[in-house]
C-alpha cells in the first residue's frame, strides 16, 4: 500500500512540475515583450529627464521632481541591465570555458537537472512577477509627469545639455542638477529683510563626493556671474589650521564683475573643522575686507558646519548604486552602445560592484576597460580584480574605497603579473591640473595592468578630472621595507 501511494503521489508531483515548467515556458514570449516595454518607458522618462536637465529650474518642487524621476530612471536601468544580463552571464562563461567567475544560476534557457528545476522556476516567477511590478510602477510615473512636462517649457534653455549622449557624460558634472539648481536659487535669492551679517550655506560631506566641482560650476553659472560684482575663493590648504591668516594673503579671487549689483559671494573650503569662535572672527573680519560680502557658501567634510548655515545645510553623498552602475557603464564603453555588447556589459556590471561606488574607480578602472572592448580581457580583468578586493579585505578589514574616504594611511600594491603585493603607506591630495603639466607621473591605471617595480618613495595620478575645477587626484606612496605579500595563484588565472 506504501509503495502504491509513494507511486501516486510521485506521479503527481512528476506532473504538477511538468505543468510548472510547461506554463513557465509558455509565459518566456510574455518576458521578452514586457522587457521591451520596460526599455521603451525608460526611453521616455530618459527623453523627459534630459529635457528638463538642460532648462534652468527655479521651482523647489519640480527640482524635488527631478530628483525622484532621475533617481527611478536609474533604478529602471538597472534592473532591466540586471535582469538582461543574468540570463546572458551563464552562456558568457561557457563560450570563454571559465567556471571562475561564479555567475549567477538564473538563466530560462540553461538546460536545469531535475533536482533543482522546481527551486529555479520559483525564483524566477519571482522575477516575473517583478518584472511587472517595476513596468507598471514607472508606468504610472509616466502618466502622471504630464503637468511637469508642460511647465518645462515655462523655463529657459542653458547653453548645452549637461549629458544627451555617451561622449559628453565623461565630461559633465553627474547627478547634481538639482542641487546645483537649490545653490543657484539661495544665492539669487534676496537677503532676509532686517538680517544682520550674510547668508550662509553650508555644503557638507564626505571627502571626495563633489562640493568642490558643485560650487565650481554653480559660480561659472551665468546669472550667478551676472549678479554678483565680486566671487572670492579660500582654499582649504590655503586655510589650513592657520585661520588668522584668513582674508589677508590667502585670497583667490575667482570672478569681477564691476557692471553688477554691489554684492559679494565668498566660498569657503575647509579642509578641517572650526570652532564657533573662529567663525565669529571670520565674519568680524569680513566687514573690514570685502564690501559687502552677502552671501557665504562654506564646504566641509565635518556636518559640525551645518551649525553655521542661516538655511539648511546640503549634504551631498556617493551615488546609490543604480546611479552609479549608469555612470560607471557609460564611461566604461565610451561611444560604444552597452546594448550591442550584452556579454561585456554583463561582466561590466558584476565589477561595478566590486568597486563599491568609487568615483574616482569608476573612472580609473572605466578608462582601463574601455581602452580594450575585448571579452577576454574583461573577464581576465573580472577575475584579476575580484580576487585582488577579496584579499585586500581579508588582510585591511575594509575595502579598497574605502582608502579614498581617508586622507592618510596604510594600503597594498597589487601586482598582477606575479600575484602579489607590496606595503605602502598613501597620502591623498590634490593639485591643479595645470600645475601637473609636464611632469613625469606614475598612473594609477599603469599600476594596475603594468609589471612595475615599486620601491621607495613615488607619486601616482589616480585621475585628472575634465570637468571644473579641473584638479588631479595624486596619491603619495611610500614602500615599506616589508616582504612581498605572495597570493596563491588561481589555477586558470591568465595575464591581463
Amino acid at each position: 500500500m506504501d509503495t502504491f501511494f509513494s507511486a501516486v503521489l510521485g506521479d503527481l508531483l512528476g506532473r504538477s512540475i511538468s505543468f510548472i515548467v510547461d506554463s513557465y515556458y509558455q509565459q518566456h514570449q510574455g518576458v521578452e515583450e514586457n522587457l521591451q516595454k520596460l526599455h521603451h518607458v525608460l526611453l521616455r522618462i530618459q527623453a523627459i529627464v534630459e529635457e528638463a536637465s538642460s532648462r534652468h529650474i527655479t521651482n523647489q518642487a519640480m527640482l524635488l521632481q527631478l530628483t525622484m524621476l532621475s533617481n527611478m530612471m536609474y533604478r529602471g536601468y538597472y534592473f532591466l541591465d540586471n535582469f538582461r544580463y543574468r540570463i546572458v552571464r551563464p552562456h558568457a562563461q561557457d563560450e570563454l570555458g571559465d567556471r571562475s567567475l561564479g555567475m549567477s544560476p538564473f538563466s530560462p534557457f540553461k538546460r536545469l537537472c531535475f533536482s533543482t528545476r522546481t527551486r529555479k522556476i520559483v525564483s524566477e516567477v519571482l522575477e516575473r512577477k517583478e518584472l511587472q511590478k517595476m513596468l507598471g510602477h514607472l508606468e504610472t510615473i509616466i502618466s502622471d509627469m504630464q503637468e511637469f512636462v508642460v511647465f518645462l517649457s515655462s523655463y529657459p534653455r542653458m547653453g548645452r545639455q549637461p549629458y544627451c549622449s555617451y561622449l559628453l557624460l565623461e565630461n559633465c558634472m553627474f547627478g547634481r542638477q538639482a542641487e546645483q539648481e537649490r545653490v543657484i536659487n539661495f544665492l539669487l535669492k534676496p537677503c532676509r529683510p532686517g538680517a544682520e551679517g550674510c547668508d550662509v550655506l553650508p555644503i557638507i560631506g564626505p571627502g571626495r563626493v563633489g562640493k568642490s566641482t558643485l560650487v565650481e560650476h554653480v559660480c561659472r553659472d551665468e546669472r550667478v556671474r551676472k549678479y554678483f560684482s565680486t566671487i572670492v575663493f579660500y582654499s582649504p590648504d590655503g586655510i589650513g589650521g592657520e585661520y588668522h591668516a584668513l582674508l589677508t594673503d590667502t585670497v583667490v579671487i575667482k570672478h569681477q564683475n564691476p557692471s553688477s549689483t554691489e554684492q559679494s559671494l565668498l566660498v569657503i573650503e575647509l579642509s578641517n573643522d572650526m570652532d564657533d569662535e573662529t567663525w565669529r572672527r571670520i565674519l568680524h573680519r569680513l566687514r573690514n575686507h570685502i564690501t559687502p560680502v552677502s552671501k557665504i557658501i562654506i564646504t566641509s567634510r565635518s556636518k559640525n558646519i551645518a551649525t553655521f548655515g542661516t538655511t539648511e545645510a546640503l549634504q551631498l553623498d556617493f551615488l546609490p548604486k543604480e546611479a552609479f552602475w549608469y555612470f560607471f557603464k557609460t564611461i566604461a564603453f565610451g561611444s560604444s552602445n552597452p546594448e550591442e555588447e550584452p556579454k561585456l556589459a554583463a561582466v561590466c556590471m558584476e565589477i561595478a560592484v566590486l568597486m563599491n561606488g568609487s568615483f574616482i574607480g569608476a573612472h580609473v578602472i572605466g578608462g582601463i576597460l574601455r581602452s580594450n572592448l575585448s571579452a577576454q580581457f574583461w573577464y581576465t580583468f573580472l577575475e584579476y580584480y575580484r580576487y585582488f578586493t577579496g584579499w585586500y579585505i581579508h588582510l585591511q578589514g575594509e575595502h579598497q574605497s574605502d582608502m579614498f574616504k581617508k586622507r592618510s594611511g596604510l594600503t597594498y600594491i597589487w601586482s598582477y603579473k606575479n600575484w602579489s603585493a607590496v606595503t605602502a603607506t598613501f597620502h591623498l591630495y590634490q593639485i591643479s591640473s595645470a600645475n601637473l603639466n609636464d611632469l613625469p607621473v606614475i598612473r594609477t591605471s599603469e599600476l594596475l595592468t603594468r609589471d612595475i617595480k615599486l620601491e621607495g618613495k613615488f607619486d601616482a595620478l589616480e585621475w585628472r578630472s575634465s570637468v571644473p575645477p579641473y584638479y588631479s587626484y595624486m596619491a603619495h606612496h611610500e614602500v615599506l621595507a616589508r616582504p612581498p605579500i605572495i597570493f596563491p595563484k588561481r589555477k586558470r588565472s591568465r595575464p591581463i
